[in-house]
């Protein structure tokens, strides 16, 4: 069985599309593979990478591949060129070595097959997927140049235009045009600075007006916010606004766009349009300058916070209303017109969720007991996985005796493809046994973590930061509905979902 894995390169013609440049490439191979093995390669077995990522997380096809090879039964892996399977770092570069190395896959190209078994052309494709890497990041600085000089000259490089804006194409170069939406942008400052409206108060008359934003059913703050300090809208462009940072975490390389400071803003003029004056715009920052900053409360007072939400989708927050009375309501209340409740009541509806689910569990842990007893099934699943361990062993030892060169290519790859086969039928046989196996739930435990949890809730010494931290280890989240008169008795509806 062979493999075909296509993917664009940085190095690819820039004026063909992604699905031009891989209906290439896969001629090509399957050309060589008639030529070679007198068939094409079945559909099933091409692997097309859409998307292209840097690292091998971020690239889901050339996973799959990979854990195909691993099986066993790959007799090789068609690609144009050897850094088509990465390009990454050294970690990336390591790990597909080691698959094809002891896997025993040939990498094949139309002008060269690469055994791993043997040392040279180990070392080949070493020295090709590092230079792939190298070949990167070189074109990574050279782009990052390019892009730079581009903001340099005022030209808009970002994919998504602003909020007012069309991207547009002048030459070779891209600006901004302003559309329909330009008059939204004009509408929102002259409120903002001459009519003195809050910020959340130009969403609602926003929202009454049925102006919509892009992407969402109505306005939010946030979105409001970016748009009043967005320097573009006076015929600029602003650049690493939002850098793109990369860390690793739990093994993982994770990428993440927080605001950088204003200080490392790139911020030229622009080729476009300004949308306002340079006087409005200074205006609006002003006033945000100004507006006084109420102290706000850093103690916890809802022990629900971030477990309950509206059933729009909004988050359900605590505000004091009349006579200072603590009222939980949805943070989106305007718009989904689900009223509030009174706190004390809500926290009542949460102990009586609860307490039907320890009903349900009681139900539960009967049914169970009348259940007959899974000592065969786990016996045999426990028997199986010593096998599964005997043979994992059995695999590492193989690949210490051909390093060691007691083993024969010849013999590694018998006793390998033996070992493969093996591990398959003992996962096959679990996986049987298991989907024909009753769960047995521990609903003591459940039961007593769910009583816990209304203890919490009752208990008048603990702080709400303190109850919130120990609910969040019982329940995943709650839903909220009250669509009745705020002051109507008819009680609101509660779900509480739990993850124990």
């Amino acid at each position: 069985m062979y493999y075909i894995y296509l993917r664009k390169s940085r190095a690819d013609n820039e004026s063909e599309t992604v699905e031009e440049i891989l209906k290439r490439h896969e001629q090509i191979l399957q050309d060589y593979a008639l030529k070679t093995f007198g068939d094409y390669i079945p559909e099933d077995c091409i692997f097309r990478e859409i998307g292209s990522g840097e690292s091998i997380q971020n690239r889901p096809m050339v996973g799959e591949l990979l854990n195909r090879v691993q099986i066993g039964n790959c007799q090789g892996v068609l690609v144009v060129d050897p850094q088509r399977l990465s390009r990454g770092d050294l970690q990336d570069c390591g790990m597909i070595i080691r698959i094809f190395q002891y896997s025993n896959t040939p990498i094949i190209t139309p002008t060269k097959t690469y055994t791993l078994s043997d040392k040279l052309d180990r070392k080949y494709l070493e020295m090709e997927l590092m230079r792939g890497n190298d070949y990167l990041e070189y074109v990574k600085e050279i782009m990052l140049r390019g892009r730079l000089a581009s903001v340099g000259e005022g030209n808009f490089i970002g994919s998504i235009a602003p909020y007012g804006y069309d991207k547009v194409k002048i030459g070779k170069s891209y600006t901004l045009a302003e559309n329909a939406e330009s008059d939204v942008v004009r509408l929102m400052f002259e409120m903002y600075v001459n009519q003195n409206l809050g910020v959340g108060l130009i969403c609602q008359k926003l929202d009454e007006m049925g102006i919509k934003p892009r992407k969402k059913a109505f306005w939010t703050v946030a979105t409001v916010k970016d748009i009043l300090h967005n320097p573009v809208y006076v015929g600029k462009i602003r650049w690493n606004w939002r850098k793109t940072v990369k860390k690793y975490e739990n093994g993982q390389l994770v990428q993440s766009r927080p605001k950088s400071k204003e200080d490392e803003w790139i911020l030229v003029d622009g080729k476009h349009p300004a949308l306002i004056s340079q006087e409005l715009f200074d205006a609006a920052q002003k006033r945000f300058g100004n507006i006084p900053k109420t102290n706000k409360i850093t103690e916890l007072i809802n022990p629900f916070s971030g477990l309950c939400h509206c059933e729009c989708g909004g988050a359900m927050i605590s505000r004091p209303c009349q006579n200072a009375q603590l009222r939980i309501m949805c943070l989106h209340q305007t718009h989904c017109h689900n009223k509030s409740a009174i706190f004390a009541e809500f926290q009542q509806g949460v102990i009586d969720e609860l307490q039907k689910h320890i009903r349900r569990f009681e139900i539960e842990r009967e049914k169970q007991k009348r259940n007959p007893s899974q000592t065969i099934h786990d016996n045999m699943l426990s028997n199986l996985r010593k096998q599964l361990a005997e043979v994992e062993m059995q695999q590492e030892k193989l690949y210490d005796l051909l390093e060691r060169g007691i083993y024969s290519d010849a013999l590694f790859i018998k006793r390998n493809n033996e070992l493969a086969e093996r591990r398959k039928s003992i996962k096959n046989s679990i996986a049987k046994i298991q989907n024909q196996r009753v769960t047995v739930v521990d609903y003591d435990k459940k039961i007593k973590l769910v009583s816990e949890a209304i203890s919490c809730i009752q208990n008048p010494d603990l702080s709400p930061k303190e109850k919130n931290v120990f609910l969040r280890t019982v329940i995943e989240s709650m839903t909220y509905s009250r669509k009745v008169g705020r002051y109507d008795k008819t009680p609101f509806k509660l779900e509480v979902f739990l993850c124990i």
